[in-house]
């Protein structure tokens, strides 16, 4: 009979528990998802400004085209800067990139929280 007292006692404990625990495993989860977003943005854009500048290099195509077919669709694309523009000192083939970091979600993003790359090729 002691056990069945001790048991009732101890029955809604597993939903506190979870209740604690749960909000800690959404944001643990939300934190990794924004780290693995800002990673791919910045590995993108750093793709986007070296395609930009071997396109200005080579001449095939414009160097516009160049980055934006590097860049995902869910990645905006602030400004793409070429030449002395892009870098102070450029002596050959310069492209900078300029895009915003999604926050939490793809295709949202906050104006503030942009990366920027450049690259840039001997001419």
């Amino acid at each position: 009979m002691r056990r069945l007292r001790e048991a009732g006692r101890e029955r809604g404990a597993l939903s506190v528990e979870l209740v604690g625990i749960v909000p800690v495993l959404v944001l643990i989860t939300l934190v990794v998802v924004q780290g693995m977003l800002a990673v791919t943005t910045v590995s993108a854009v750093q793709q986007a400004a070296r395609d930009g500048a071997r396109a200005q290099m080579t001449g095939q195509r414009s160097v516009d085209q160049a980055v934006h077919d590097q860049i995902p669709d869910w990645i905006t694309v602030e400004r793409i800067d070429t030449g002395a523009a892009a870098v102070a000192d450029c002596a050959g083939h310069c492209v900078s990139v300029a895009a915003r970091i999604p926050i939490g979600i793809p295709s949202f993003s906050v104006d503030t929280v942009t990366v920027r790359r450049t690259a840039d090729f001997p001419g």
